[in-house]
């Protein structure tokens, strides 16, 4: 017999589970039909299980036959385990040459015998011990802060710098084509400008699914607390009493312009539910709504090309946020809770499911 039908045969074997249930079943006088269709097997395995127990009085099965391994043994497997161990960054090219195997048995032994995968670099919010016990503390009041204000909206705003610029994924934007000699310069090609124009954004949504219109700073203007003021008493009250009437609170994360004392001051006079800055955690993205989710909503449908002015980058910033619908609104901002409990339970450590660009469309899409 060939020696793959040999092998076909060995897995069949191995693969075979009761094999003393149809010994048992023989002895007590059931027919080869009987047994097979008890414990559920074909023909061929039964008449092996019982010429394999009359040959040598059990039914261990056979080693499997083939050339012994010279590459996967035990010793390199030890060896490639204390390596990534060691440095679990070490690169496969690295690792194979200083064990002295190819990279295709290296590959091997990592997947098939340790049984490891290969995981991307996670990029993470640096927090300080100090942050961590206010994010702690903070996010208790917080979450007790929403638990008791049923009756209000609660409205979370935020800034953000896009520019004209394309933003590009080096590990997910790829091209195809026969060669690279095939396809345009530009469509294979990202181009980087020195210091590409910009706009910086200003935007807040609510918890019953509302958000606000898009403010837009103008160009070289730094936002200090004189900026963040006028755009506070011209566009973001008159929109929040105008559609919440005086059941809403305002939140703002601690950017210097919002945690100024006259911005302050300005806030708790006119917003009737405001959180001052020694209610906001410090090194938070991963709280507010607009970071977490609504921001990279806005980035994937604005970045994925570039733009050939700051006008037409503004268009199509209006546009994408026309199309952000009242369900992806409610849904982001009803995750800050359990991001608040989970926050807790990690001891005010960076929540762990903090979401990138796509897992945050996906998740709330």
């Amino acid at each position: 017999m060939h020696l793959c039908s040999f092998i076909q045969v060995f897995r069949r074997w191995n693969t075979c589970p009761d094999r003393d249930q149809i010994v048992a079943l023989k002895e007590a006088g059931l027919t080869t039909m009987q047994v097979m269709k008890k414990v559920n097997v074909c023909r061929k395995t039964v008449y092996n299980v019982m010429k394999r127990y009359k040959e040598t009085g059990n039914t261990t099965s056979k080693p499997i036959p083939g050339r012994k391994r010279s590459v996967r043994t035990k010793r390199n497997v030890e060896r490639v385990k204390k390596r990534v161990q060691r440095n679990p960054r070490r690169s496969m090219r690295a690792t194979a040459k200083e064990v002295n195997i190819s990279r295709t048995s290296l590959r091997r032994i990592v997947k098939q015998d340790l049984g490891l995968k290969a995981l991307k670099m996670q990029h993470r919010q640096l927090i300080s011990a100090a942050s961590k016990k206010k994010r702690l503390d903070r996010g208790k009041m917080m979450l007790q802060e929403i638990q008791s204000a049923t009756d209000k909206v609660m409205v979370w705003s935020d800034e953000k710098m896009f520019t004209v610029q394309a933003v590009v994924n080096s590990q997910n934007d790829r091209v195809y084509a026969h060669s690279a000699q095939h396809l345009p310069e530009g469509c294979r090609t990202h181009f980087r400008r020195q210091k590409p124009a910009g706009v910086m954004v200003w935007a807040a949504v609510a918890s019953d699914g509302s958000k606000s219109p898009l403010v837009f700073i103008q160009e070289g203007v730094k936002v200090n607390s004189q900026v963040y003021l006028q755009m506070l008493e011209e566009k973001v009250l008159p929109w929040c009493t105008n559609v919440f009437g005086n059941q809403y609170v305002f939140t703002q994360d601690g950017a210097p312009a919002h945690t100024s004392n006259i911005t302050q001051a300005w806030c708790k006079q006119h917003f009737p539910g405001f959180w001052d800055k020694n209610m906001w955690p410090p090194s938070s993205p991963d709280i507010n709504p607009m970071d977490f989710a609504i921001w990279s909503i806005l980035e994937r449908d604005v970045s994925r090309m570039s733009h050939s002015s700051v006008t037409a980058l503004k268009t199509a910033l209006m546009k994408s946020w026309s199309k952000l619908d009242a369900e992806t609104v409610r849904r982001s901002c009803q995750a800050v809770p359990s991001r608040l409990q989970e926050n807790r339970l990690c001891s005010g450590d960076c929540v762990s499911h903090i979401l990138t660009h796509f897992q945050a469309v996906m998740s709330f899409r």
